[in-house]
């Protein structure tokens, strides 16, 4: 009897001992052991329930991104300034607008220094180092061609305007040059300052005024004796003023009597006006 008591007081106890490998769940969770209260409880949200789930959604993360963290820029709010200092150090900003290094280029004579201006705007636009110097050389490359371009049509210009000047002219074209460089040289006149006067009255305009002033100072040398040679006259004996000098000698009955009378006089005064009025008949004889 006492061995069958024992024995029925013994079962009860092998069979707890029979159960005891049970709890699963606490060991299942002890990956998050080491993280603290907060980081736990957004394991716990997200319902990951292993070290693999919460890896393969960060991996999964980072493919939807493209870059890792250190590679992604948050935008801040237009008005956040230090966000934006940030943002713009990270892009390539230097510190400073002084850091900025742009290369030695000489500056072109149609241009103007802009490298501290440069510097200044690019730091207030957030610009990198790289495209700072990009838009310095470009902004040089595009003055020199500009430079390049304003010379190309000066002699252009130039060119056209005497070949207007020698028609209107005629044969008093190097009378009227001859006038100009006494100017220039009574005055001292050099080439900046012409260039100047140019840029002010174009090219017609300073031959015009350089052989008015010149002809005005009395001491060129008109053909001694010889019948209107244009003295008194703006710019000589030039086509327009031959011509205007025919039809005033064609009013003139005296001179026309003669004329039609084949006074050697007068038909030699009107054979060289006609010749002083058209002097491109004249030359191809």
């Amino acid at each position: 009897m006492a061995e069958e008591a024992a024995a029925e007081v013994a079962a009860p106890t092998e069979a707890v001992e029979a159960e005891a490998p049970a709890p699963a769940a606490s060991e299942a969770s002890d990956w998050t052991a080491g993280l603290g209260e907060e980081s736990r409880g957004f394991v716990e949200n997200k319902g990951w329930t292993s070290a693999d789930q919460a890896l393969e959604s960060y991996r999964n993360l980072e493919q939807l991104h493209g870059a890792p963290p250190e590679q992604i820029v948050r935008l801040p709010k237009k008005d956040d300034a230090d966000g934006w200092k940030e943002v713009y150090g990270r892009l390539g900003r230097p510190e400073e607008s002084s850091g900025y290094e742009f290369n030695d280029t000489d500056i072109p004579d149609a241009g103007f220094g802009l490298k501290e201006n440069l510097r200044e705007w690019a730091h207030e636009s957030g610009l990198s180092q790289n495209q700072a110097s990009a838009i310095f050389d470009k902004y040089n490359a595009r003055i020199v061609e500009l430079g390049e371009e304003m010379q190309t049509k000066r002699a252009e210009q130039q060119m056209a305007d005497e070949q207007a000047l020698k028609k209107e002219w005629g044969s008093a074209w190097d009378e009227n040059i001859n006038a100009g460089k006494l100017f220039r040289q009574s005055f001292g006149l050099d080439g900046d300052t012409l260039d100047k006067l140019e840029d002010a009255l174009g090219f017609r305009g300073v031959l015009e005024l350089s052989a008015k002033i010149g002809r005005g100072l009395g001491e060129h040398q008109m053909p001694s004796g010889a019948e209107d040679n244009g003295d008194g006259l703006t710019f000589g004996m030039t086509p327009g003023a031959a011509k205007a000098k025919i039809g005033d000698l064609t009013l003139d009955k005296d001179f026309m009597g003669q004329y039609m009378e084949g006074k050697k006089e007068a038909v030699a005064r009107m054979t060289r006006l006609h010749a002083l009025a058209h002097p491109e008949v004249a030359g191809s004889e």
